[in-house]
């Protein structure tokens, strides 16, 4: 036995990495099953082409990470999965391309209805869900090429965005239950009726 203590070369990797370790979205994962993203067919594995370096749940826990930091777009997203312990902690093998970010993002646009569903479904089974409802709106910035959003003001915060509005229904730890999108973020009465 060695009497020289091993110390960490990069102290601020390793606090990096406790930080990291204590954000909501990792001990969400945790709770969570992401698996069944491959029975979708826009996930389901090819007979032909190229070999998955990531896989979907994977990418999507990545795509978690992310919008929790409101890190959004393509390129963005990219530039955040190349951190060493972004990927590592999303259960990613190595950081994804661009190309693969915008493929999985475009893939997902498909289905994330479908896909909010079942995580709720997922998260009220594992009794991560409480009776206590929260009801709030908030902006979701969007990329200038997306025809459908258009610039807004939030007070909030002061200032003006390009994107839509979503008025969010949150239960239990502030996760998220309900949502609907709008064209700005202060919701109609009719709008939050709907989605409460």
């Amino acid at each position: 036995m060695s009497n020289t203590s091993a110390t960490p070369h990069d102290v601020a990797s390793v606090d990096d990495f406790l930080n990291v370790a204590a954000t909501e979205t990792v001990p969400l994962f945790e709770h969570l099953d992401f698996e069944f993203l491959l029975e979708y067919d826009v996930f389901a594995p090819s007979k032909r082409g190229r070999t998955r370096v990531n896989e979907p749940s994977d990418l999507f826990c990545g795509f978690l990470h992310c919008y929790y930091e409101n890190v959004y777009g393509t390129r963005p997203v990219t530039r955040e999965l190349q951190h060493s312990l972004v990927w590592y902690y999303c259960g990613l093998d190595k950081p994804p391309s661009r190309d693969t970010v915008d493929r999985f993002l475009t893939d997902l646009e498909h289905i994330i209805d479908d896909i909010f569903d079942r995580l709720v479904e997922q998260a009220a089974a594992r009794g991560l869900l409480d009776s206590t409802y929260s009801i709030d709106s908030t902006h979701v910035e969007a990329i200038q090429h997306n025809d459908a959003a258009s610039w807004n003001y939030d007070p909030t915060v002061e200032e003006y965005y390009y994107g839509f509005g979503c008025t969010i229904v949150s239960t239990g730890a502030k996760i998220s239950i309900a949502a609907e999108f709008t064209q700005a973020k202060q919701a109609d009465q009719e709008t939050a009726m709907h989605v409460t």
